[in-house]
């Protein structure tokens, strides 16, 4: 199974991207001060957020469908090497059973798969016994992307780009199905929490504790 749009993120992520730590990413860190836990980066992109939790001494791996990322992330980051995986994380709980406390980390992901990637996940971390927490960042149905672009299916967009997949994520759709596996204790959408340059996205934060 491959991640739709596979090809704009292998282009995108031959850019120079910015290093600096997202904003989810030292939200998290502020709510959820434990470093027992693994965290599992879906989704890693260019590795900023990994790195970042791994600096700040809590072992973190990337994971990300793009070679491009995965090949830059390891040269760039050869103290972490080991640290990053090209997998497609939508399957990668699937065939292995965690061992050790982790926690899921999912930074404008969810968005960029489909329906079924997503039911594959989930369905797959409800059986994760030492799964503890799920944190997600995504673009939500408010954002003004939202309906601009190729219409695909539902909430399903092609935009910018012909290969730019985006799905729009509702937030009481996913709050219905985190919640059959987890108990939801911090739920936001809205805006001024994803800034970057002259984008502010209205985006939907999640903490979910599953164990």
């Amino acid at each position: 199974m491959s991640l739709k749009g596979s090809n704009y993120w292998n282009n995108f992520y031959k850019k120079n991207l910015t290093d600096r730590p997202s904003s989810f990413s030292r939200f998290i860190l502020k709510k959820f001060k434990s470093k027992k836990f693994i965290f599992y980066d879906l989704g890693c992109g260019n590795g900023r957020d990994t790195i970042y939790f791994n600096r700040k001494k809590i072992k973190c791996y990337g994971i990300d469908n793009s070679s491009t990322a995965i090949n830059k992330n390891k040269k760039k980051n050869q103290e972490y090497n080991n640290n990053f995986f090209k997998k497609n994380f939508c399957t990668l709980f699937n065939n292995i059973k965690i061992n050790k406390n982790f926690v899921i980390y999912s930074r404008f992901t969810l968005h960029a798969v489909g329906y079924n990637c997503e039911k594959i996940l989930l369905n797959s971390l409800k059986k994760q016994k030492k799964l503890k927490y799920i944190f997600i960042e995504t673009r939500s149905t408010k954002d003004d992307f939202f309906g601009i672009g190729k219409k695909i299916g539902r909430n399903e967009y092609f935009t910018n780009h012909s290969n730019h997949y985006r799905r729009f994520i509702d937030p009481k759709e996913i709050k219905k199905k985190l919640e059959k596996f987890s108990k939801i204790i911090f739920f936001k959408v809205g805006k001024n929490l994803a800034k970057f340059k002259n984008e502010n996205p209205c985006v939907l934060r999640i903490i979910a504790k599953v164990n």
